[in-house]
């Protein structure tokens, strides 16, 4: 039963990993379209921190301190690069 939880949380990681690559895409495809600062290259560190805290959860064998530190500090840049790539690819309409 570990086995198939593992596998399952690399493959859950892995989609998340995949989604944070496609956004990572899209600034990228927008900066170069439009001229306008997008800022793609930051969406590598909300990557390298959930890919640290999902190494770090998986090794400990569950949730602690120093990957759930992680996740947090991961998630907030996350959602502060997608709010502002939203914010600049609708021009401030939402």
């Amino acid at each position: 039963m570990a086995t198939v939880n593992t596998v399952l949380l690399l493959a859950a990681w892995a989609v998340i990993s995949a989604l944070i690559v496609v956004l990572y895409r899209i600034a990228r495809f927008y900066q170069i379209t439009s001229g306008r600062r997008s800022r793609y290259q930051w969406f590598s560190v909300p990557l390298a921190l959930l890919a640290a805290a999902a190494v770090i959860n998986g090794v400990a064998g569950g949730s602690n301190l120093a990957g759930d530190a992680l996740l947090l500090l991961g998630g907030i840049s996350l959602i502060g690069l997608g709010y502002n790539l939203l914010r600049l690819m609708t021009g401030s309409r939402s």
